[in-house]
């Protein structure tokens, strides 16, 4: 008896001690889970976060427009016309907004008022992709792009003159600073030169400021969608116009990897614009296009992971710059925003 009461004494000691340690568990894991709650909670309000959450689009924006570039190289380089590539590119965006505009239930008609405004937007659009493959026939893909990428400074202007935006003078310095560093990233090595081929890039510099701005204003209006799948519209109208009285190569792939070009070419390009002017109604169509300078960066980083490009000195060094002052514009706007 006394054995067995010893016995019971042991087990029932020893029960009290694993019910306290698995009580201790328990505890233990309550309260990690209300920390990491906590936690989560903090991480979405900033997230969710007007700006920031602005900013995450935006950059998700230049993500998937990194891409852009390289799957028109290899529809081009598979046999496919200019103009099938910019076609094909309208009607990819039609098929793709048109059903999510509607799944989203944003209007998919406009107001009369704006029809001839996403007119002459579409027009430049076409305008804008049509000179810059044009340029890139006379000179660099890299100075061709350089020359583009002054759009930012041009938007600025336009925002700062008309008092709609205000850039401190450091937001100013970080913004030529970010194409310092994107420069010394993209030329490196010499670059063909033309007279003809840079006054190209510059028109089509031009036109990508006054796309850029007056489609932003449109946003705000319409929502980006909407206007998107406008603009997809509208432009089929005006290539199709365009075909009918000026006689244009039609060309098709030639293989798969060219119908493969055309698709990503089109699904990219889509995806990076909506997600452009939706970022661009939270931090202002200026914040939002220089950090459309990303794009670089994120092609960058794309080669070094897919294709093991790994960056030469100073390659990495106009990384490191075009980093370093893109920063120091974001948090002198989060400055001026406070």
């Amino acid at each position: 008896m006394g054995s067995q009461k010893y016995n019971f004494n042991w087990y029932s000691v020893e029960f009290k001690q694993s019910g306290r340690k698995q009580q201790t568990i328990i505890q233990t894991a309550i309260c990690t889970l209300l920390v990491v709650k906590l936690t989560t909670k903090i991480i979405m309000i900033k997230l969710l976060n007007k700006r920031w959450n602005g900013i995450a689009i935006v950059l998700l924006s230049s993500f998937f427009f990194a891409f852009v570039p390289t799957s028109a190289k290899i529809a081009l380089d598979s046999g496919v016309s200019l103009m099938v590539l910019l076609m094909s590119r309208c009607l990819i965006g039609l098929i793709i907004l048109a059903p999510l505009t509607y799944g989203l239930r944003e209007p998919i008609f406009v107001d009369r008022g704006n029809i001839p405004t996403l007119i002459f937007v579409s027009i430049i659009s076409v305008c804008l992709i049509a000179s810059t493959y044009h340029a890139i026939e006379y000179i660099s893909i890299a100075l061709v792009l350089m020359i583009i990428y002054l759009f930012p400074i041009g938007v600025a202007l336009i925002t700062t003159f008309k008092g709609e935006e205000h850039l401190s003078r450091t937001q100013w310095f970080s913004i030529i600073g970010v194409l310092l560093g994107l420069g010394i990233l993209i030329l490196d090595e010499s670059s063909e030169t033309s007279l003809y081929g840079i006054f190209i890039s510059v028109i089509g510099l031009l036109l990508f400021i006054a796309f850029i701005y007056f489609t932003g204003k449109l946003v705000n209006e319409i929502g980006s969608v909407t206007i998107n799948l406008q603009l997809s519209f509208f432009s089929v109208i005006v290539l199709i116009i365009y075909i009918l009285f000026v006689p244009v190569d039609l060309s098709l792939p030639t293989n798969n990897y060219g119908w493969l070009g055309i698709l990503g070419n089109g699904i990219f390009y889509v995806l990076s614009y909506v997600l452009f002017f939706i970022g661009s109604k939270a931090i202002g169509i200026t914040t939002a296009s220089v950090l459309a300078l990303t794009e670089p960066l994120f092609a960058t980083i794309i080669a070094l992971l897919i294709l093991s490009q790994y960056l030469s000195l100073q390659e990495f060094s106009g990384f490191i710059v075009t980093l370093c002052f893109l920063s120091l514009f974001l948090i002198f706007a989060h400055k001026e925003d406070g």
